[in-house]
């Protein structure tokens, strides 16, 4: 199996999920997210769209997606080589050279002997009827939330899309220091869609080196990041590189690009919390 495929079945099985409870969570077929897992990039649709429903599926992993995107192929996957004819055995040959005078003459006899075919005049089917498209508009409080369509980047709220395909969509909106927003629109006619963003929990203040009970992130690259402790989510984002965030021990630490994130636990510098680009969940302080 396939870098990427390989994390993404690593986190799913991580958090507990089947395939199809996967699949009914994103809305999608399970055939997608077997093809990515196993890396078939053959047998999911157009790249674009592909990356999104991707980037949808790291989100719902709790996974960085920009490590991931870099792993999936710019351009749509070679087409195998095609098989040499076989050669022909010397006899059929000899076969054909005798047969093939015989048939053509048939052929020309029954051209001069048959009687002409009625004309018949090819009627062409009436051209198939484009699908219903209907406008949509987003707004959030507060404004500037990343839309996406089925994955899809629309543009910032207050936002007036241009006329989209109907059906079952799939809605989501980002915006940093706020929890995204994810909803299933039915667009069978104009939409007017108003979202009202709730705040993540802020960091605890401390000072930057951190002391006894205390852990310290230093972000010397960009990291998603989420902390919690028990059932309560502390943080989570993608701080500014050279951000320092502290907390007061226990939490556990889950990061999208562990190399980003320097470790400094009760004043010790512990180096990097893992490896570039290979997501990872720590515990610190006893539980």
């Amino acid at each position: 199996m396939c870098e990427l495929g390989e994390r993404l079945r690593a986190a799913r099985e991580e958090k507990g999920l089947s395939l199809k409870e996967a699949a009914r969570a994103l809305a999608l077929r399970v055939e997608v997210l077997e093809a990515l897992e196993a890396c078939r990039f053959e047998d999911l649709p157009e790249p674009a769209l592909a990356r999104g429903y991707l980037r949808r599926y790291a989100h719902l992993l709790d996974l960085d997606p920009g490590p991931l995107l870099a792993l999936f192929p710019q351009s749509s996957m070679p087409r195998p080589p095609e098989a040499k004819p076989q050669k022909k055995a010397p006899w059929l040959w000899i076969l054909l050279f005798l047969v093939l005078p015989l048939a053509f003459g048939g052929y020309l006899l029954f051209q001069a002997l048959r009687p002409a075919p009625p004309q018949v005049v090819e009627v062409a089917p009436p051209p198939p009827k484009p699908p219903e498209r209907y406008r949509l508009r987003v707004v959030s409080t507060p404004p500037g939330a990343r839309v996406y369509l089925d994955g899809f980047y629309l543009g910032q709220t207050p936002l007036e899309a241009p006329p989209v395909e109907g059906g079952r969509r799939l809605l989501r909106l980002e915006l940093e220091g706020f929890e995204p927003v994810e909803a299933e629109v039915v667009l069978d006619r104009d939409r007017n869609l108003s979202f009202s963003l709730k705040p993540l929990p802020k960091p605890e203040a401390s000072p930057p080196e951190g002391g006894a009970g205390k852990l310290v992130l230093k972000l010397e690259g960009r990291s998603w990041l989420r902390v919690r402790r028990g059932e309560e989510r502390l943080y989570e984002g993608i701080p500014e590189v050279g951000a320092e965030l502290s907390f007061d021990l226990p939490v556990e630490v889950r990061a999208g690009n562990p190399g980003a994130v320097r470790v400094i636990l009760e004043g010790k510098d512990l180096g990097p919390m893992g490896e570039p680009g290979v997501p990872l969940t720590r515990t610190f302080g006893s539980p």
